[in-house]
């Protein structure tokens, strides 16, 4: 895999924290109480472009193996410039919307516990955390994610000179929605059908598989407007293949694969799993964020034998995936390419 030339855009592993972060960690939990908590977790992967050159998204990756926090928290208030995505998503085969697990977050001036697997967008200006993870009683998968090149935020701590120099943009507080509440719409439990409607307006049935998965929950602008796009798939067993068609978009793309909870080897995942990139087919080893720059053909993705089960998600810098228009903006960027290396090859030659 070494030698293919999107191998570097795969990514299998975290990052450490620098000693300034963690200095910086160290001194925002001296500030709050007391933290008292039993949770156990697990830092797996990380996507920014100092992980892959040009990459557009971050994305921390954690497994939550269990625990319960019964005071403090090792987060604060802050906001960003850029809209961030809060994940939160179950383990549990038989009952995949639900955490068994309780986390408590601040959105705004209100607090809401979430129970549910979950994606929760945070426009940018908008003030959240706290972030506790009060209770979980089975693994969880959480996560922070941007379509950013590096994470970067302004807290309530942070020193005046250093905040000055972080602009953040006005958010509006939205109305109060038939419960009395302001930031409930940003907490989404539901996903989005992929299954093009008929002249009816009505979805056809999807054609049978043989796989066994979980649609979990989705997101994009039609959702919340202002999101961008991203889906989360259960692969529980068998065989399947994901966007079979190779496309391109004008928009760049992150794919995850990410085995089911493992404590003892956190990064194992089933054998089974390729994806095309470029024209190359790249058999994935391990727990993996693949970034798809834009106009790169990709696809499919295989799921093949899948005996235990794998975490699948893709997110697109785009406020909504669309092929039919990426296909055409990959062909058009194909063809200039190929213009360009022609007019390169005659001027050399007339050299």
């Amino acid at each position: 895999m070494a030698k293919l030339p999107y191998a570097k855009n795969i990514i299998t592993e975290t990052r450490q924290y620098t000693p300034e972060e963690i200095k910086m960690i160290q001194e925002m939990m001296k500030k709050g109480p007391p933290i008292k908590s039993t949770i156990e977790m697990e830092r797996l992967l990380w996507m920014d472009e100092d992980k892959v050159k040009g990459a557009e998204f971050y994305m921390e990756c954690i497994w939550l193996w269990g625990g319960k926090t019964t005071s403090g928290t090792t987060e604060e208030p802050h906001v960003h410039a850029f809209p961030e995505v809060i994940g939160f998503i179950s383990s549990d085969e038989n009952d995949p919307k639900n955490l068994d697990a309780r986390m408590e977050i601040l959105l705004g001036d209100e607090t809401h516990f979430l129970t549910k697997s979950c994606l929760v967008f945070i426009p940018p200006g908008m003030k959240h955390c706290p972030l506790t993870f009060r209770e979980v009683n089975r693994p969880v998968f959480f996560f922070t994610l941007a379509p950013i090149s590096h994470y970067g935020r302004r807290s309530e701590n942070m020193k005046p000179e250093d905040a000055a120099k972080i602009e953040i943009p006005k958010f509006r507080a939205p109305r109060q929605d038939a419960n009395g509440s302001r930031y409930a719409r940003y907490i989404i439990t539901e996903p989005i059908s992929h299954i093009p409607k008929n002249a009816k307006g009505k979805a056809p049935p999807p054609p049978p598989r043989a796989i066994k998965a979980s649609h979990i929950v989705s997101l994009d602008h039609s959702v919340i407007p202002g999101a961008f796009y991203v889906d989360f798939v259960w692969i529980w067993s068998g065989n399947m293949v994901m966007a079979a068609e190779t496309h391109a978009h004008d928009w760049d793309e992150m794919i995850g694969l990410v085995g089911y909870p493992n404590k003892k080897n956190p990064r194992a995942i089933d054998p089974g799993m390729s994806v095309k990139m470029g024209e190359d087919m790249y058999n994935m080893e391990k727990s993996s964020l693949i970034y798809v720059p834009k106009n790169v053909m990709h696809a499919p993705i295989i799921f093949k034998d899948i005996k235990k089960p794998v975490l699948c998600f893709t997110i697109g810098t785009a406020p909504k995936w669309n092929k039919v228009k990426a296909v055409k903006a990959a062909t058009a960027a194909a063809a200039k390419t190929a213009a360009k290396g022609a007019a390169k090859s005659k001027s050399r030659k007339k050299k």
